[in-house]
């Protein structure tokens, strides 16, 4: 086991200690989100009002709320070059445990013409 992963071990050993068995998960997802943040940000999909946040993973897959139908498709698309730059932002991160391996996109309708 390299040092990473004993100090990942240690940690979620004391979380579950000091505040219980949920908080190794939440912070897991907690550096997925970031992880998703930062990639979304790196390839310029943050832009002209436009967002997208994680919402859970479950089973190695992100499930993502596009705040525009046109952004919804375009992570779609892109989906396999962003679960991978999110997987390696979130390597050797303490505690980020979680594997992106599938997404799935929910994508509000845009404004009517």
């Amino acid at each position: 086991m390299s040092n990473v992963e004993e100090a990942a071990v240690a940690l979620q050993r004391a979380l579950l200690t000091c505040i219980g068995p949920g908080a190794a998960e939440a912070i897991a997802l907690a550096q997925a989100r970031l992880a998703w943040q930062e990639t979304i940000s790196a390839v310029g999909l943050d832009r002209l009002g436009m967002s997208s946040r994680l919402l859970r993973v479950r089973n190695g897959t992100a499930e993502v709320d596009a705040s525009e139908s046109i952004l919804g498709q375009e992570l779609t698309l892109r989906a396999e070059g962003l679960l991978a730059s999110a997987n390696a932002r979130m390597r050797d991160r303490p505690g980020a445990h979680l594997v992106l391996h599938r997404l799935v996109v929910s994508a509000r309708r845009g404004p009517s013409p």
